[in-house]
């Protein structure tokens, strides 16, 4: 047991017995054998008697080395183990069993009253299926049994497998799937994120949702309307495999966890489960309802959070997707599908269209290169013409300049102006 005081003290031990109701009627029972080892006697004593009345083989150690000799003798389905004992503590002896071969298919649950995400770690790096932390209620714990059973008929096969042994014929399903709530998912969500990428493994969901719920919520009583939640959640049920994990999130909405699955697997198992969910029709009192469902499927990425709140969204958001949509509802006809003759002329107008692209770029940067030459030239000219402007003055001499004034000077004399009939100002008239 842990050291601390709170999970030893008298009022732990009284939070803990009223966690545990007596069995109820409804609850299938569970044929499998659970091996608890924890060195309290009280806690092993609750966890015997609640877990026998819901039909499982109770086996009990005190600590690590004990549970070893048991598993040896028979092994169990499933382990419910504490973390802190004395000898070998619930990490080493879930280590030893994930190094046997012929015991790493045994489901292991390990318990703590220690919190935080770097516990979780540590736990599920050492091979731990679930992490459950004290003090913890008994819809919490058989839900993590009974998820733990499912994937471990799935684990014994293969090991019967790969050993060249005859696999057993699977028995009539005594363990039902058990539909989780909101904050159910809110809890598994966060391990098996961490249990995914301990174990490089992917990890998807989808989600479900009933589109049209507000339109049937008018026209139905809150009788019918739970008659067609369950016929809708039973059907589901029906629908998913052993090792899905279901969780009603909301009303006419849930969320599947996929273990080991890819985006793309997750997304075609979604779709097949909303085919077999419309293929029948939802009849209701007498009336048949129509039911559209909306879904959306989205995979653990590497930079997501560790509570898995990005993955919700991603799949969220793939439910507004118009093309992931199924309905009992007639739907208008789908127009027919493209010639091969259309398709073949569409590629052939990308490709044009491609082309033109290209030879517009290249027209444009010869335009760009024209500007640059003509605004060079235009320089170039400017500075010719003023290079012409200056010259003439520069090349005038003063002789050339004193002929030109003889030659006005004699002229002037052999007839002046006012004799020519010019007008002229008295002061031209005086001799120069």
């Amino acid at each position: 047991m842990d050291p601390n005081p709170e999970s030893t003290s008298a009022p732990q031990s009284e939070h803990a017995q009223a966690s545990f109701p007596a069995s109820k009627s409804e609850d299938s029972a569970i044929q499998a054998h659970v091996l608890i080892v924890d060195d309290s006697y009280m806690v092993a004593e609750m966890l015997s008697n609640f877990l026998g009345k819901q039909g499982c083989s109770i086996s009990y150690a005190l600590d690590g080395f004990s549970a070893l000799e048991q598993i040896r003798r028979r092994p169990p389905d499933l382990i419910i183990a504490d973390w802190v004992m004395p000898s070998l503590d619930g990490l080493g002896l879930c280590r030893q069993l994930r190094q046997s071969p012929e015991y790493a298919w045994i489901y292991y649950i390990i318990m703590t009253a220690r919190e935080g995400n770097d516990n979780m770690e540590r736990a599920l790096e050492a091979g731990a299926d679930e992490f459950l932390s004290k003090p913890f209620q008994a819809a919490e714990l058989m839900t993590r049994v009974r998820a733990g059973l499912r994937i471990v008929e799935g684990r014994r096969q293969q090991h019967l497998l790969k050993t060249g042994q005859k696999p057993a014929p699977s028995p009539e399903k005594s363990v039902g799937l058990p539909v989780g709530s909101r904050q159910d998912l809110l809890t598994r969500l966060p391990l098996r994120v961490a249990q995914a990428r301990s174990q490089s493994e992917p990890l998807s969901l989808f989600g479900l949702r009933l589109a049209n719920l507000s339109a049937l919520s008018q026209r139905l009583d809150s009788r019918a309307r739970a008659t067609l939640f369950q016929l809708l959640t039973e059907r589901l049920v029906n629908t998913l495999r052993d090792r899905d994990d279901l969780f009603c999130y909301d009303e006419g909405q849930f969320i599947v966890l996929v273990a080991g699955s890819t985006l793309a697997a997750t997304q075609m198992a979604a779709e097949r489960c909303c085919q077999r969910l419309v293929q029948d029709p939802f009849v209701v009192n007498g009336q048949t309802l129509p039911v559209q469902l909306h879904f959306g499927a989205a995979s653990l990425m590497e930079n997501d959070d560790p509570k898995g709140v990005a993955l919700l969204r991603r799949a969220a958001q793939a439910m507004r997707d118009s093309r992931n949509v199924y309905s009992t509802l007639p739907t208008a006809a789908k127009p027919p599908a493209a010639s091969e003759g259309v398709l073949k002329r569409l590629e052939q107008l990308q490709a044009e269209n491609t082309k033109l692209r290209q030879e517009l770029e290249h027209r444009l940067a010869e335009l760009k290169d024209l500007q640059a030459q003509n605004l060079q030239l235009k320089q170039q000219a400017q500075a010719l013409t003023s290079e012409a402007t200056l010259s003439p003055r520069r090349s005038s001499s003063p002789s050339a300049s004193r002929s030109v004034r003889r030659r006005l000077k004699r002229t002037l004399r052999s007839k002046p102006l006012h004799k020519r009939g010019w007008s002229v100002p008295r002061k031209a008239l005086r001799p120069i």
